[in-house]
């Protein structure tokens, strides 16, 4: 069946079922004009969007509806990770071309389900249309402790730079995806997984300075902490932690596996500013309360130069070169 012949308030009832309650106390939700809700005193509100557009952020092709209905929240739930707060309350607006599957719909919704559960999302609202591609929008709002929110602005100089997991998984993953390369490791660009909990350690521990996470690669990042930190860097190539899956999918390619982590994107790590003295305290809390090691790969200077020493112990400027929608 298709939702052409669904009609759109049966589809949305059907979107509604599969979405659940919401899980915090809400005065209004899905099926009024607009959501009410009566957010917590003493917290500050945290609100991102991001759209996602057919064959621009994700093939059909190439991830299951489940696939990317749950990578669409997650982008976003990342967002609010990265400031260090808790994600509260989604809006979803899509729009489907009339003849989509129901059953693709019902999919796409089913993932989105299960990753706003996994982190506390509770999703409240939003819209549907017709489109001649999928086209997916989401607000989300979250909260944070009015002393506990992170700007990447906040770089100091002699900071460590510092990484949580590893990187250039994603890329590699989609690597794989486009290549039909016959190795396992697609997860990390279909399904990945915010560092919500890490986050918030570390906004709360008072140690970082900056924070980011990695959505356009790990050279783009530490450029915007720089730029709105007004600082500088340097960071050891060698010390940028790869999974042995993205080191499998250079070779296969021909690539260097590097490249994948500093201009790949879509890793959804944080890369974070902290003073180097506690940098160990954080990496041992970290590992041993999420299991999640965290790798310091450079330092914060007091010039604007960006810079990275290569594999081969050359200096070189470390520029940009992550994904842009509007570069040819």
């Amino acid at each position: 069946m298709q939702i052409k012949e669904i009609g759109e308030f049966n589809l949305i009832r059907r979107m509604s079922a599969i979405l659940g309650t919401p899980k915090r106390p809400i005065i209004a939700g899905i099926g009024d004009d607009s959501a009410v809700l009566n957010p917590p005193s003493g917290k500050l509100l945290l609100v991102t969007t991001d759209m996602l557009v057919e064959n621009v952020h994700f093939s059909t092709s190439t991830a299951t509806p489940y696939q990317i209905g749950w990578k669409s929240l997650a982008v976003n739930i990342s967002d609010i990770a990265s400031m260090g707060g808790e994600p509260t309350y989604g809006f979803i607006s899509i729009g489907f071309p009339r003849d989509t599957d129901a059953e693709f719909v019902d999919e796409f919704y089913t993932g989105m389900r299960d990753v706003a559960e996994k982190y506390g999302v509770d999703i409240v609202g939003g819209d549907t249309v017709s489109s001649p591609e999928i086209i997916i929008n989401i607000s989300l709002l979250g909260e944070v402790e009015e002393d506990s929110y992170i700007l990447r602005s906040g770089a100091k100089i002699g900071d460590a730079i510092c990484i949580t997991g590893d990187v250039g998984g994603s890329s590699a993953g989609l690597e794989i995806l486009k290549q039909k390369l016959s190795i396992e490791g697609a997860d990390k660009h279909l399904l990945p997984q915010p560092r919500v909990q890490e986050g918030r350690f570390l906004a709360r521990s008072g140690f970082v300075t900056s924070m980011i996470d990695v959505s356009d690669g790990v050279a783009s990042e530490i450029n915007h902490i720089c730029e709105q930190s007004k600082t500088g860097a340097h960071v050891y190539m060698k010390d940028i932690p790869l999974s042995s899956n993205v080191v499998s999918v250079a070779k296969y390619t021909n690539k260097n596996p590097y490249s994948f982590a500093l201009f790949g994107g879509e890793d959804y790590e944080l890369l974070f500013t902290c003073c180097p003295d506690r940098f160990q305290f954080l990496h041992d809390q970290v590992l041993c309360a999420y299991n999640i090691p965290i790798t310091q790969i450079g330092y914060i200077l007091d010039d604007l130069s960006i810079t990275i020493e290569d594999e081969y112990g050359k200096k070189i400027p470390l520029e940009p070169k992550g994904y842009d929608h509007f570069k040819s």
